[in-house]
């Protein structure tokens, strides 16, 4: 199911209603990842902040969602996940939902924003939806009044990078054997200074651009 034409997409902060999609998404677009985030404990952190981004004029119910190729793998790893984990199925809130379709999450450690994963659904990509969670976490990073951005990025996934880059990350080091699938290392990536007035400026003409070729969309940061 996509978007309704001509409508804007929503970025705003995730709720615990929206862990089960998000949760989802995390498997779809990291199925390897151990263990898996335990999403519920994170948003009560002081010191993480996720975004989600909504389809417009999407809303699902939960039993009747319709499912990406692999949701149903990924329904089941899940449930294999908890029960390993010991925890307990997440409840299904009653009634119509926003359709998920990424997600970003950061952590904020005294002046830094340090973007953990960023993911957008399988059907979903292609779209822009990746660079907007890169926006909404700069802009909510500013908000939080840091000064630098970080990240890590498999040394193989080289569109990934061009974007970081795009927006002011440089590489910065190397984490070796950093993933646990495939012991691949991962590029660790800085910007200068965000809130300097070159990097605004910089920023500021990136999000217009955005905004002229994929339309503005609606942002709801705090």
């Amino acid at each position: 199911m996509k978007a309704e034409e001509g409508a804007s997409y929503l970025l705003r902060p995730m709720t615990a209603d929206d862990i089960p999609q998000v949760v989802e998404i995390e498997l779809e677009a990291f199925p390897t990842v151990w263990p898996p985030t335990s999403f519920k404990r994170e948003l009560r952190s002081p010191l993480t902040g996720y975004l989600v981004v909504v389809a417009p004029g999407v809303k699902v119910r939960p039993s009747t969602r319709q499912p990406s190729p692999t949701a149903s793998l990924v329904r089941h790893i899940a449930r294999a996940l908890r029960s390993l984990l010991g925890r307990p199925e997440p409840q299904v809130p009653q009634g119509p939902l926003d359709l998920v379709v990424g997600y970003v999450g950061i952590w904020f450690m005294a002046d830094e924003a340090h973007i953990t994963s960023i993911a957008v659904r399988e059907t979903y990509r292609g779209e822009g939806l990746g660079e907007l969670l890169v926006i909404g976490a700069i802009e909510l990073a500013l908000r939080k009044g840091c000064r630098q951005a970080t990240l890590e990025a498999r040394v193989s996934n080289r569109l990934a990078q061009s974007l970081y880059e795009k927006y002011g990350f440089r590489r910065a080091g190397i984490r070796k054997a950093y993933y646990t699938d495939n012991l691949e290392d991962a590029v660790i990536m800085t910007t200068d200074p965000i809130d300097s007035p070159q990097y605004r400026e910089r920023f500021g003409h990136l999000v217009d651009v955005f905004h002229r070729r994929h339309g503005e969309p609606s942002m709801i940061l705090t």
